[in-house]
C-alpha cells in the first residue's frame, strides 16, 4: 500500500511539471496543442484549445519522426531530432528531449517568438529528466 502511494505521489509529480510546462506553452496566443509522451507513444501530459486527441498525435507525430529519421540516415546523417511543419493552417513543431517528445501545434499566424517559448518548455523538460531520470537522457 506505501510503494503504491509513494509511485502515485512520484507520478503525481511528474504530471505536475509537465502540467507546469503545456501551460506554459498552451497560454500562448496561437498555440492550440502542447503534448508530452514517451519514445513509445505513451501520453504523460496534454493540454488541448480544440479537443484534439493526444492518443491519435503522438503515434503520428512518432511516425513523422521516424520517416525524416529514414531519410537522414540514408544520407548518413544522425536521426532527426526536432522538426518543424508547416502547412496554409498551421504549424506544428515536435522535439526530442530527454527520453519525452513534445508536440506543439499553433496557428500559421501565430509569431516566431512561439521558437522562444518551445526553447525555454524543451529546457524545463530537460532539466527535470536530468534531475529526476538521468539513465533516461543518455
Amino acid at each position: 500500500m506505501l510503494a503504491t502511494k509513494i509511485d502515485k505521489t512520484k507520478t503525481d509529480k511528474i504530471k505536475n511539471k509537465f502540467q507546469t510546462t503545456l501551460e506554459y506553452l498552451v497560454e500562448y496566443q496561437g498555440v492550440t496543442e502542447a503534448v508530452i509522451f514517451d519514445n513509445e507513444g505513451l501520453v504523460v501530459g496534454h493540454l488541448s484549445r480544440n479537443g484534439l486527441d493526444a492518443e491519435v498525435l503522438s503515434p503520428l507525430a512518432l511516425l513523422m519522426l521516424d520517416q525524416i529519421s529514414s531519410v537522414l540516415g540514408r544520407l548518413d546523417e544522425s536521426p532527426a531530432q526536432s522538426m518543424i511543419v508547416k502547412n496554409k493552417d498551421c504549424w506544428i513543431t515536435i522535439e526530442r528531449v530527454g527520453g519525452m517528445i513534445l508536440i506543439v501545434k499553433a496557428g500559421i499566424k501565430t509569431d516566431e517568438l512561439l521558437k522562444v517559448r518551445i526553447g525555454q518548455a524543451v529546457d524545463m523538460i530537460r532539466s527535470y529528466m536530468n534531475e529526476n531520470y538521468p539513465q533516461l537522457t543518455r
